[in-house]
């Protein structure tokens, strides 16, 4: 069970995964690398993901862009952000492709304008390999 599900918002509930996950582990998978519109990932920008100070799951990245020196931790995070390395992103739902680890890079190229992200998609099995136990 992920740590602070009991703080997770009714926005999130239905996209964020219910269990903690490796970073380590994820970022040395070798999958294929996908290229996804950002087009089809942009809800994901009205999100609240991000914290405020304290405050976890508080800040949106579209209020980061649209207000970068309130969140400038967060905004600075985003432009450092290296584009060469891909999204990975979970299937939360049928059809419904979430960001696992990402978000500042896909806020990163939309505001770049770009039309297409690199990403890798997780599937079940690959998800089981970096979900951490209980």
């Amino acid at each position: 069970m992920f740590a602070l599900s009991h703080l997770v918002p009714a926005a999130l509930r239905d996209v964020l995964l219910d269990c903690e996950w490796d970073r380590a582990a994820l970022h040395a998978l070798e999958l294929p690398v996908d290229h996804v519109a950002v087009d089809e990932l942009r809800w994901q920008l009205d999100l609240p993901w991000w914290r405020d100070g304290a405050r976890y799951f508080a800040v949106t990245p579209t209020e980061v862009r649209a207000h970068p020196a309130r969140h400038a931790a967060q905004w600075n995070r985003t432009l450092a952000a290296d584009l060469s390395y891909p999204i990975h992103l979970a299937e939360t739902r049928p059809a419904l492709w979430t960001i696992l680890d990402g978000v500042h890079r896909l806020l990163k190229a939309d505001v770049l304008g770009h039309a297409h992200i690199a990403a890798m998609r997780l599937d079940a099995v690959a998800l089981l390999r970096v979900i951490l136990p209980a």
